[in-house]
């Protein structure tokens, strides 16, 4: 361990370097986290990250400890030390063109090609998961935004009109207008889902990630993380929807439609922790004796 630890600290120092390298896109990628309602999920990705790379401390102790006794492949790393450098390349090039997005996933690009190239393949095997989750806190593009929210609220309104009028509430539906006896409501973009949805994907590879067993677990966790997002979406619809034809317009656009956005994410939140659960309780019955 002795041999290994100078090579820890110098990675420190390499990666406080490339931190300092990608500073001036810090504090504008903090911002969106903070002011933008959408991203506000990017604060908690890097905590749950190192969450999991702490639940992976017992392996990489063991693979640093027998560091000085292991070859690594020649072209391996090589490779490594081309992505890494061809990440900073991309980040110096974009920036200078001032296109964002491209340059925060040069970030995480550059922190997984250098523990490739320091480290070696079989170490960044054991935390690949947790720098791939880093990708959560980059701010989706607003043009991919653009194009996703039109599609989701438009067929949230869709699923959520029958789903009123089974209630008994009279409305006619233009696009995504439901005009209601007593008022008229419009699924805006805040209502579209597109903020549910992120969030959910993230906490579905979260849950993923700690689900044992088969793979296809995980995949079942990833996929159905955005169909629950959708659903409790198309819930909230319906419910303000009946709120307002009964309490009026004024209800369904002040607490109501604040307090519906909570409790979304907390209906999200416990389908995939039920289901979480489920996939768990399933291997343990499946064990032998």
């Amino acid at each position: 361990m002795s041999l290994a630890s100078p090579l820890i600290y110098r990675f420190i120092i390499l990666f406080a370097l490339l931190l300092c390298a990608y500073y001036p896109i810090i504090p504008g990628l903090v911002n969106v986290w903070l002011e933008d309602s959408n991203n506000s999920h990017g604060l908690l990705v890097p905590l749950i990250a190192g969450f999991f790379v702490y639940q992976k401390g017992d392996d990489l102790k063991r693979y640093i400890a027998d560091m000085s006794d292991q070859q690594h492949n020649f072209w391996a790393v090589t490779l490594g030390l081309i992505v890494f450098s061809g990440s900073l390349l991309i980040y110096v090039l974009f920036y200078i063109g001032h296109i964002a997005f491209v340059t925060r996933v040069m970030l995480v690009l550059s922190m997984i090609s250098l523990v490739w190239y320091y480290f070696g393949i079989r170490l960044l095997k054991i935390i690949l998961f947790p720098l791939l989750f880093l990708m959560f806190m980059i701010p989706v593009p607003v043009s991919l935004i653009n194009h996703i929210t039109l599609p989701m609220k438009t067929f949230a309104t869709n699923m959520a009109v029958p789903l009123i009028k089974v209630f008994g509430v009279p409305l006619i539906q233009e696009g995504n207008i439901i005009h209601l006896t007593t008022c008229t409501l419009e699924v805006a973009e805040a209502c579209s889902g597109i903020r549910s949805l992120t969030s959910m994907l993230m906490l579905g590879c979260f849950f993923a990630y700690m689900t044992k067993g088969n793979n296809y677990k995980k995949v079942v966790l990833v996929l159905l993380s955005p169909v629950i997002a959708v659903l409790a979406n198309i819930l909230r619809i319906m419910g303000t929807g009946i709120l307002a034809n009964t309490y009026g317009e004024t209800v369904a656009r002040g607490y109501v439609h604040d307090i519906s956005g909570y409790l979304v994410f907390i209906f999200g939140f416990a389908g995939l922790f039920f289901l979480f659960k489920l996939l768990n309780v399933e291997l343990v019955q499946d064990e032998p004796e």
